[in-house]
Order: structure tokens, then sequence, then C-alpha cells
């Protein structure tokens, strides 16, 4: 079955007042490109993390991005009334001894930010990384999911091309027989009119419109891309990653078909060149996002 590179998955998972969720973004790229946004309590866990998606995840650019969201995540700030009564002595004995009559304000205390302090709570790293992996293999699994519905669609429309291919090749092939037998005639007549007063060896002129002809035979060419596109339609039903041996069976095709091109003198034998090649590029834009 095949699998695209595209896809979207999201997990959330509760402990306690603690919101674990864990998203995936996946893009085509001719590689394994991974991405990591971490809380800073996992940040140590970044290579093995990374070494996880990778067991399941093959080509593409992937994004992951894992947030922590609860009260315990959070730092809560508190008033540190010891330091503040401190200062407020200070302040007071210091206007006595300077003979300031003016009281001392809560306005004036605020301007100390030591008077605030923030408890933060300690998060166990290693029992928080157990959730996190538990919850990736589910964002991953969810992931594949989706990248193999979208390949499975991907893989109908892939063989509604490639059967167009073949079809209108084994017409190229049709025409192109036809056409060898009319130049043929066409060249022979041509000779024997300009030879009209001349001695015309029959044997040799025979001979030439041969070899002529079989310049101009494409029967290898659409022999060879009919075995290409067989292959193709193999790959289609691989449950292993065959986007790169997909686009060398596409250089291979195009290649073939531009050979036929050259090699024809029938104008409808060009147009249905023509179509081959747009039905060659579908396919090759297709399977930019196939693994």
């Amino acid at each position: 079955m095949l699998e695209s590179m595209t896809g979207y998955s999201k997990i959330e998972s509760r402990n306690g007042t603690e919101l674990i969720s864990i998203e995936i973004i996946s893009e085509n790229n001719r590689f394994l490109d991974l991405s990591l946004n971490l809380p800073e309590h996992l940040d140590i866990y970044a290579e093995e993390i990374k070494r996880l998606v990778a067991e399941d995840l093959k080509r593409g650019r992937v994004r992951i991005n894992v947030r922590l969201n609860g009260s315990n995540t959070t730092p809560e700030l508190k008033l540190n009334s010891e330091m503040l009564k401190q200062y407020y002595q200070a302040l007071n004995n210091l206007a006595g001894e300077l003979q300031i009559g003016q009281p001392v304000t809560m306005q004036d205390l605020l301007g100390y930010p030591e008077i605030f302090r923030t408890d933060s709570v300690t998060l166990n790293a290693t029992e928080l990384f157990s959730q996190v992996k538990i919850l990736l293999k589910s964002a991953v699994a969810e992931l594949i999911t989706m990248r193999r519905r979208e390949g499975e669609f991907l893989a109908k429309e892939l063989e509604n091309y490639l059967q167009l291919i073949l079809a209108q090749s084994a017409e190229v092939e049709d025409l192109s027989r036809q056409s060898r037998q009319e130049y043929f005639n066409k060249y022979k007549q041509n000779i024997a009119e300009l030879c009209r007063d001349c001695q015309l060896d029959e044997n040799r002129l025979i001979q030439e419109a041969g070899i002529l002809a079989k310049k101009l035979d494409i029967t290898e060419e659409c022999a060879r891309l009919r075995s290409h596109v067989k292959q193709f339609l193999i790959l289609l039903r691989s449950d292993e990653p065959v986007g790169k041996k997909m686009g060398f069976l596409i250089q291979e095709m195009n290649r073939e078909i531009t050979t036929t091109g050259s090699k024809s003198e029938n104008a409808t034998i060009s147009h249905l060149v023509v179509s081959l090649k747009d039905e060659l590029e579908k396919i090759r834009e297709q399977i930019q996002n196939i693994i």
C-alpha cells in the first residue's frame, strides 16, 4: 500500500491537572527531516524522540510539537512577606534618622522586585517522558493512517494515468506499423520517379528502403515503455517505500516516449506523444509526495 508524505495528527492526554498535547505535521521531502518543539523539561530527550519517530517514518519533512498545559507547569507568584517587613522597618528607621516626616507607603515598597518570588514545581522529567513516548507512538500511528489513506487515493489516480499510457502506446504502435508501410511505398515511388530514365536496381532499392524503415521502427521503444508501466503497477501494490524507484521509472518512460517522438514523422503519432508526456508529467507531480 502506498503511503503519502503529507499528513496531520494531534493527540492529547490529561494527567491530573496537566494536559500533554502532541501535534505532528508532515510534508513531502526527499529524505526524513525531523524538527522538534519541546518543553525545556524534555530537551534532553530530543535525540531519543527523533530515533523513535524515525523507526516508523522513512521520508518527509516532519514537525513535532509537544506542549504542556496545566497549573503545575505555571510558576506561582508569591509575596515575600518577611522581606517586605524588613524593607519597611529599614525605611522607617532611615526616615527617623533623617528626620523625614513623610510615612513609608506601599508604593515605596513595590519598587523592590525582591519582595516577590516564584515557586515553580519541579517536574519529574523521566515520568513525563514515559507519558510522552506513549502519546507519541499513538500520534505517529494516527499520522501513518492518514498518510496511507491519501496513498490509497494516489494509487488509484496513478493507475488511471498508467492505463491511459498503455492504451495510447498501443495506438502509437499500430499507427507506426501503418505509417512505415506507407512511408516505404512513398519512398519507393519517389525514387522510381527520380530514376525514370536510368537503370534502377530493385534489390538495392528495397534494401535502402528497409534500412530507412528500420530507423523509423518504434517497436522496441513501445515494448520497453509497456515493461516500465507494468513494473510501476507492481510498485503501486508494494508495502515498501517506492517513491524513489517510481522516479527512476518515470525517467526511463520519458526516455522511450522522447525517442518515439523523434523517430516518428506521422502527425497523429506526434500528437499522441505530446499526450503521453502530459500524462507522464501528471504522474511525476504525484509521486513527489510518495514515500
